[in-house]
């Protein structure tokens, strides 16, 4: 069992208590969280999925109990891939992940605002021939806003991807990486209590 870092009970009374129309946005996205639980089923016990996410071939996404996704986040899993979100994961505004190839996020690891996984490359030289690799996030990594994965790429456990970067190579756990091409600037130790 993974501890809960995101306390949405808390959080949407919170918000309805500072602004009392925000009820109105509460209410859409216990509809669509509804949506994704009993109508399309993909999502778990705990899961909060915000307004106007898309969850496109659903059957082939998986995501676990506690995840939180935020509004106008795209998910799309192709016909032969799959997408399986972990205990706790956030997932931001406006993110996209393509998981033609297969994505694989762990546990509590959080995606940022726009933030982009794609597991889809072309062949240039073999008239835009597609391919598919897996995209693979440890448990507890962050993405950063706006940040870029590539087809192929595993990113390890407590990793920091800056906001903006373009990943286009493993990323060892422990590691904070950023740029475009991103690029592992320090090392970091967790201590685990």
């Amino acid at each position: 069992m993974t501890d809960k870092h995101i306390h949405v009970t808390s959080r949407l009374s919170k918000i309805i208590r500072q602004h009392p129309f925000e009820w109105v946005t509460t209410i859409r996205t216990l509809l669509t969280t509804l949506k994704y639980r009993f109508v399309f089923p993909c999502t778990a016990k705990g899961c909060i999925v915000g307004f106007n996410t898309q969850i496109i071939n659903f059957t082939r996404v998986n995501i676990s109990k506690y995840a939180f996704l935020q509004d106008h986040v795209y998910l799309r899993a192709g016909m032969d891939g799959f997408i399986t979100i972990g205990e706790g994961v956030a997932i931001n505004s406006f993110a996209k992940i393509f998981g033609h190839g297969g994505v694989t996020v762990g546990n509590n690891a959080q995606i940022g605002p726009g933030a982009l996984l794609t597991t889809t490359s072309h062949d240039m030289e073999n008239k835009m021939q597609a391919s598919f690799h897996p995209i693979r996030i440890g448990d507890w990594s962050w993405i950063g806003a706006n940040a870029t994965v590539l087809p192929g790429i595993t990113i390890g456990e407590y990793c920091i991807i800056g906001a903006g970067s373009m990943v286009t190579k493993d990323i060892p756990s422990y590691s904070v990486a950023v740029g475009s091409p991103a690029r592992v600037i320090k090392k970091i130790s967790i201590k685990h209590s």
